[in-house]
């Protein structure tokens, strides 16, 4: 995925983190979404143990991270190590509710592929 432009003061969509779980997508620990003020921070990251998430996966959960100053959503492999290793695919950063759902399954349907890889 090209970045087309960065742009430091766009902000997460503030319904994003309720919809990460209400998919069943959980702060992780640290900075980006566990605090109460999560959106001071420049990501949202998040992780969940979902079977829908982590079938044919090496780890028993899946990493998820939205950083909207480059407008992208991204889905690890299965195997997470960091993110510059484990990085599986990404999509536009969703700006609805069904986007962010239409976003989820094609994260999904890309990851697959390098999931399996990961696992091999």
């Amino acid at each position: 995925m090209t970045v087309s432009t960065i742009d430091e003061d766009r902000p997460i969509p503030l319904a994003m983190r309720h919809w990460f779980e209400k998919a069943g997508i959980y702060p992780a620990k640290g900075g980006g979404g566990l605090h109460r003020r999560w959106r001071r921070y420049n990501y949202l990251d998040g992780r969940s143990r979902k079977k829908h998430f982590t079938a044919g996966t090496r780890d028993g959960f899946r990493h998820f991270r939205v950083l909207p100053h480059l407008d992208r959503m991204d889905i690890c492999d299965g195997d997470f190590d960091r993110w510059a290793n484990s990085l599986a695919a990404s999509v536009q950063m969703p700006k609805t509710e069904a986007e962010f759902n239409e976003a989820l399954d094609t994260l999904l349907k890309m990851s697959r592929h390098r999931a399996q890889e990961a696992n091999a």
